[in-house]
Order: structure tokens, then C-alpha cells, then sequence
């Protein structure tokens, strides 16, 4: 014993530090002078606040009108940030000036009104501002509320053209500057916030208790023309792009007010909607609300946004009333957080990352929620798509998982369509799992991860760096690495094999396995976490993307570990026919009996350092009673403990392999714990011991107290390791050091209470 050393005196939290605390609050929503009301952070709704009128827009919805522009796939600008089954329906594209516009300069966050005592305040902020005058609003205000008169205009002006919204004022502010009706504003009426993304004018009008409606549209600011600047066929430095085969294009990017964006697909247009993906038309076809902005991009390109507007009643302004009915609390909701983490503003193309501090997420919340705990299931999205995808493509998926496990779905927008949930996308499920549960109560106990390709993928690796966070996983034609060529060369086998001899049992396949290859970013590297995550895989056999050899091959590490798994190879599926189908039967039934396990006698953990990212907080190096494994200068750390204070025996396995039919046919390999994995019945007594097992690891701590161990009475530590290495014993009694050399020891402690250990 080499003394006491400070520590804590219960296992760390599981998951990361994003997972926990307070949401921040960054400058785009905190309140100048005159303004109050807390931000609604669910997309598309409205409310009012004890004088203050509120509107929350969806955030990088700004892509204007839908032309059917062949620049979709354009290798200029920020497209690439669009998956190909992400692709907005809207085809404007920003000028390729990153430091003015940032790709997202007209993007509304949010807009307020509220009486003065010289007229009506207004308040837009933005999701962008790099430069106070690279964006434009224009409100149009219908002083009769959706009655017009004949001196009513639908061209605003600015640029603008025809909008075939009614409007008596047309307030225009580009941030340095406003007009009302063609007339400046005086300074002191105008101001600009460049922190806060914040423009605000007030306007010398009485609306006196009325109701007036509201239009808003946001686009990009020509300081020399003083109008909205005109949208070309390509974007240049300076000059938006993307009007196609649409001559008369408005230049709006962003339409507030939108309440009922549709959020669907045509599930007929498959074929037209791949074919556009793959010759570069716009695939609006292939689905619609991807980004929240299918009924925007419509409208725009009819040159008729009347149907998107506010009735702001500025008796109930002036009354002071509070009233949040029109913010949706249950169904299908895009939910907007506040991130702790600057990476910018905008979108980087380079990088494929939305950068800015306000990120979306979309949660299905079941209208049965009455405000107890429920189970969670986190669904990531694919490669190439959004938060917005299982209710575009597949919303079977999304209200069987509901049903099924009586809880909520959430799904992360990982910060772009292919960052893999790794550093950003990583962190992004966490600060979104973070702030679901400022809004809802959530049973830590019942919480689950699921995932289509990538979103497999992550399940597979989030569940394997964090597995005391879930109770299941279950994952569709996820590989198991980033490159899933790459993944499927882990293992070699012929077709019959696939099928016949290797899935069910045979051993021809001559498989090719080695616990690691050359890409850090893979799931095979932390198999040996899974333990007590249990597993489903479905996969089809006719998929090209994902081959189907890469998941059987995880199936197999699964399988040599002895772990509860299934994979289930279904013979003619492809990668895109499960979504196509929508049909999930066993799925979300295997999620629902999960429970999350807590701090079982027995822990594997490898530690990993090239997955880790301190620069984010951002570490994986533990799980349960188990954390600081260090690793001894190799790739991979790995440890193995095992307390046998409550009479710990190994769970009887049994592998099983057939042929199931639902949803459709398909064959099904996997192994089973007949017995768990403690049952008390190896001592009733208990042992105060623990046997330790170190691959290329120098140190690790162990929080004993919570297996059971008992620190007044003599433990016994029986130590495997391949070298030196030191092991830290914490409990209520402290903390404790003990060295070992590398083979096969025995340590006898007398009491590590006392301090006292003889070898």
C-alpha cells in the first residue's frame, strides 16, 4: 500500500460532463432593455408573454424557393453540407464569402413585438450575424388582419417583387439602417446588436388594442442598391445563386411565421427522388420537410407567402397576459438548444459542421405524457441526413418506438449529416439529451440507443464508450466503422457461406478477424464494453452500401466475448428497403424490456485514447464501478474486474441461430444468457475479493464500496497484468493505492481502512 491520495468517493456520473448542469445562456438569447420573456425554443410556434409577443422559427430552414436549380449537388458554397437525403427543398445558395455571410447569414431565430409608449418595438435576431448589414428583414403589416383594402400592396418594394402578401407598412431594417413605408427611421428608433445577432426598431404607429397580421422575410442586403440583393444562376463572392429554371426568383432566403411546415414524403416518389439525388436535380421529390422549409420554399417560388403570418393582438399585449397554448408540448416537435461548446457561427462546408450555438433536435413525445418518468430512446440519424429524418421517411418507426417502449424518441442532429457522432456529433447527442430533460422527466433506468447506417453505427460506438448510459442498442444496416468497405474486410467468406455456413453456424467462412485495423473511428474497437448492453443487429444481405459482412463480423467479437446479441440477415433486403418498408416489428419490443445496468460485479472497458477528445471534454475511459484506465502507451487499454463481494458467477451462454419471419424472413444468429450473470448462489456469504485482469494498462480506479466490497475486513485482490500498473480502491474510507508488478499476484489487504496491506 502506498498510501492515501485524494479522490472522490462515488463512481463519476455516467456519460459526459455535456450530459449535465444547467443550459447556458448565450448572447442570442438573452434580452436588451425593454424585453423579458424567456426564449420558446420550439421550432414554429408562438406565444404570449406578459407583454411581449414571441416567435421561434426553425434554425438553417434558410434556402428560399424551390426552382428546381442543378446546382443541388454543386461542389461551390455550402451544398455539400446538405446530404443527399438531407437536401433542402429551397435551392438559394449564399455568396461564397464565409467571413460576411458565413452560409446562414439570413437565417431567423426568433421574432418579438410589444407596445411602446411611442409606437410598436420590434425585435428579430438572427441564427448568423458576422456583419450587421449583410442581412435584410422586411415586415409587412396588415393593419386590417386578413381583410384588404385597395390600397393594399403585395410588392414591397426593395427588390423584393411580388410576395402576394398584403401590407398598409412595410418596415425594412438591414441592421445599420431602417425605412418605414419608404421613409428613414431616426437613429435612436434603430439599433443593432452584433453579440446578441439582434436587430431592433421601433416604429412611430398606434396600433391602439387592434390586431394587425404580420408577414416577416429575410434575405441578404445590397448596401449600394439599398435592396434585398437579386439571386443569380451561380453564387459568386458576392452575389447569392441558385435561381435555375425559375427567371423570377425572390430574394428570401427565410419566411417567419411558418406554423404548419410539412414534415413528410411522397412515398411513391422513390425512384423520381433518387433520380434526381443522383443527376443532380432538385430532390425536393425525394422528401419534404427534411429542414422544416418544404411549404416556404413553395411558397416562395408562387411569389405568394400570405399564408405565413402572425395576428399579433396588441390588446392582449397591452393587457400584460401570458399565454403558451400555441407552443406544442406533445406530438412531433423540433426543439432548439442552447450549446456550451463556440465553434463559430454559421456552416462550414469543409467540415461539415453547423457551427453555431443554437442546434436543433427533433422529439416524438407521445400525447400520453402526463409528466412521470418515461423511458428514452435515442435514434441517430444517417449519413447524408438530418434530425428531421425518421419523420420525413420512416414515421412508422417513430410511433412504434413511442408505443412500443411508452416513452420518448429523441433524435440529434449530431451537428451535420456525416460527422460520424464523433467530437461535435458526439457532443450534440449529449447537450440534446441534456436539454429533453429540462422539458421532460425522463427514467434513466429505461434508456436506449438506436440508429439506421450511421445512426447504426453510432449505436454501436456510443453504446460501447457508454454503456452503463443504456439498456439496448439496436442498430439497421449500421457498419461497424466509418469506412464500411473497410468494415466488411474484417471478415472474408463466400456467398453460400454468408448465408448458409457462417450465419448459421457453419465455420467455412475462414474469417479474417483482429481486434484492430487501421481506423481509429471503429466500433470493433470497443466491443469488449458491451457486456451488459444487449444487442440487436438487422442487416440485408442484397445491401451494397454497408456489406453485410462488416456487421457479421461485429456479430462475431459479440459472439467470442459471449454477449447477448442477435444479428439478423434479412436475404433480399438492400440498404434502403427497411426504410422503405417501414415496418419494425421485434425492434422497438426488444428495446422496451431493456434496463439500464447499474453496477453489475463484473466490467470489461477498453480505453481508447485516439477516440477521445479533450479538447471537448470529452473522455472514455470508464464505466460503472470502474473509471481512469489509463492505458500503458499502446493503442488501446484494456481492463477486467470482477467482485465476488455478493457471490458473482459467470452467466450460463447458450448460442442459438434460425429462421425468423416478421417482420420478413430472415435468419437469425446470437447468443443468450440463460442464467445472469449474478445470482448469489457461487457464496451466499460473498468473498471479499476481486480479481483484476490488465492488458497495456498502468492504472485504474475502482469504486469497491459499491460492488459490495467491505473495507474493514481483509480483500483479496488477485491481479493478472501484462506490466506495472497501479490500481486506486475509493470508497467512503477514502482512497488507496496499490502497486503491482506485471504476471500473476495475489494482494492480501487486512483492512483498507486501516492502510494496511501485506502482499
Amino acid at each position: 500500500m502506498d498510501g492515501n491520495v485524494e479522490a472522490g468517493r462515488r463512481p463519476p456520473r455516467p456519460g459526459p460532463d455535456a450530459l449535465y448542469g444547467e443550459n447556458p445562456t448565450p448572447p442570442q438569447l438573452e434580452n436588451g432593455p425593454g424585453w423579458d420573456a424567456d426564449p420558446l425554443l420550439v421550432a414554429g410556434s408562438a406565444a404570449y408573454v406578459e407583454g411581449e409577443y414571441l416567435y421561434q422559427d426553425y434554425v438553417y430552414d434558410d434556402h428560399g424557393a424551390d426552382t428546381r436549380s442543378l446546382l443541388s449537388l454543386a461542389p461551390s458554397g455550402a451544398e455539400g453540407i446538405w446530404g443527399p437525403f438531407a437536401q433542402p427543398t429551397g435551392d438559394l445558395h449564399y455568396p461564397n464569402d464565409p467571413e460576411r455571410y458565413g452560409y446562414n447569414a439570413a437565417d431567423l431565430l426568433e421574432f418579438r413585438a410589444r407596445p411602446t409608449e411611442d409606437g410598436v418595438a420590434y425585435r428579430v435576431t438572427l441564427n448568423t450575424m458576422l456583419e450587421s448589414d449583410a442581412a435584410a428583414v422586411a415586415i409587412g403589416i396588415d393593419t386590417t388582419a386578413g381583410d384588404p383594402g385597395p390600397d393594399h400592396r403585395t410588392d414591397w418594394g426593395y427588390g423584393l417583387g411580388e410576395l402576394g402578401a398584403p401590407a398598409d407598412h412595410v418596415l425594412v431594417t438591414w441592421g445599420t439602417g431602417a425605412e418605414l413605408d419608404g421613409e428613414p427611421l431616426d437613429d435612436d428608433r434603430v439599433s443593432v446588436d452584433l453579440e446578441r445577432n439582434q436587430l431592433e426598431v421601433e416604429v412611430p404607429l398606434a396600433p391602439a388594442g387592434e390586431t394587425w397580421r404580420h408577414y416577416l422575410a429575410v434575405g441578404l442586403w445590397n448596401p449600394e442598391w439599398r435592396s434585398f440583393k437579386a439571386v443569380a444562376v451561380e453564387p459568386t463572392e458576392n452575389v447569392p445563386g441558385g435561381r435555375g429554371r425559375q427567371e423570377d426568383v425572390p430574394p428570401v432566403f427565410n419566411v417567419g411565421f411558418r406554423f404548419d411546415e410539412p414534415c413528410e414524403w411522397d412515398r411513391g416518389d422513390l425512384v423520381t427522388g433518387a433520380l434526381d439525388v443522383l443527376t443532380g436535380h432538385a430532390p425536393s421529390s425525394i422528401g419534404e420537410g427534411n429542414w422544416r422549409e418544404h411549404g416556404q420554399a413553395m411558397a416562395l417560388a408562387a411569389r405568394d407567402i400570405s399564408g405565413f403570418y402572425a395576428d399579433v393582438a396588441f390588446a392582449r399585449l397591452e393587457s400584460g397576459e401570458t399565454d403558451h397554448s400555441g407552443v406544442p408540448e406533445t406530438g412531433y416537435l423540433n426543439f432548439l438548444y442552447p450549446s456550451r461548446y463556440d465553434f463559430g457561427e454559421g456552416v462550414d462546408p469543409v467540415e461539415n459542421v453547423l457551427r453555431g450555438t443554437i442546434q436543433p433536435y427533433a422529439a416524438y413525445v407521445p400525447e400520453t405524457y402526463e409528466g412521470d418518468p418515461v423511458p428514452l430512446t435515442v435514434l441517430l440519424h444517417s449519413l447524408g441526413n438530418c434530425y428531421n429524418q425518421y419523420a420525413v421517411y420512416t414515421p412508422g418507426l417513430l410511433s412504434s418506438l413511442a408505443e412500443t417502449t411508452g416513452g420518448i424518441v429523441l433524435i440529434p442532429q449530431s451537428r451535420g449529416p456525416g460527422r460520424w457522432y464523433q467530437r461535435e456529433g458526439e457532443i450534440d447527442v449529449f447537450e440534446a439529451w441534456r436539454d429533453l430533460e429540462s422539458r421532460y422527466e425522463i427514467d434513466r433506468d429505461r434508456v436506449s440507443v438506436a440508429g439506421y447506417s450511421m445512426g447504426g453505427f453510432g449505436t454501436l460506438m456510443l453504446a460501447g464508450q457508454y454503456p452503463d448510459l443504456f439498456a439496448r442498442g439496436f442498430s439497421v444496416v449500421g457498419p461497424p466503422t466509418e469506412d464500411p468497405i473497410e468494415g466488411a474486410t474484417a471478415g472474408l467468406c463466400s456467398a453460400p457461406d454468408l448465408l448458409t455456413g457462417t450465419l448459421l453456424g457453419g465455420q467455412n467462412g475462414g474469417w479474417l478477424l483482429s481486434i484492430f485495423n487501421e481506423n481509429p473511428e471503429s466500433a470493433l474497437h470497443v466491443t469488449d464494453n458491451l457486456r451488459h448492453v444487449p444487442l440487436l443487429v438487422w442487416n440485408g444481405a442484397a445491401d451494397v452500401l454497408v456489406p453485410v459482412q462488416g456487421p457479421l463480423s461485429f456479430a462475431r467479437y459479440l459472439r467470442r466475448h459471449g454477449y447477448r446479441h442477435e444479428i439478423d440477415v434479412f436475404p433480399v433486403d438492400t440498404h434502403l428497403s427497411f426504410a422503405i418498408r417501414d415496418k419494425w416489428h421485434r425492434g422497438p419490443e426488444f428495446l422496451a424490456s431493456g434496463r439500464v445496468e447499474r453496477m453489475p460485479d463484473r466490467v470489461t472497458y477498453r480505453h481508447v485514447p485516439e477516440l477521445d477528445h479533450p479538447d471537448v471534454d470529452l473522455i472514455h475511459d470508464g464505466a460503472y464501478w470502474v473509471h481512469d484506465v489509463h492505458t500503458r502507451g499502446c493503442q488501446s487499454g484494456r481492463i477486467d474486474v470482477t467482485s465476488y463481494a455478493r457471490g458473482y458467477v459467470e452467466p450460463e451462454r447458450r448460442r442459438y441461430r434460425r429462421v425468423g419471419r416478421r417482420p420478413r424472413q430472415h435468419y437469425a444468429k446470437g447468443v443468450e444468457w440463460v442464467t445472469p450473470a449474478t445470482d448469489g448462489s457461487g457464496d451466499p456469504e460473498g468473498r471479499n475479493a476481486i480479481g483484476v485482469r490488465m492488458d497495456c494498462v498502468e492504472h485504474a480506479t475502482l469504486y469497491v464500496e459499491e460492488v459490495g466490497i467491505r473495507p474493514d475486513e481483509p480483500l483479496t485482490v488477485r491481479v493478472a497484468s501484462d506490466g506495472p500498473a497501479t490500481l486506486t480502491l475509493v470508497g467512503s474510507f477514502g482512497a488507496y493505492e496499490l502497486a503491482v508488478e506485471g504476471g500473476d499476484h495475489t494482494v492480501r489487504v487486512d483492512s483498507i481502512a486501516a492502510g494496511a496491506v501485506t502482499d
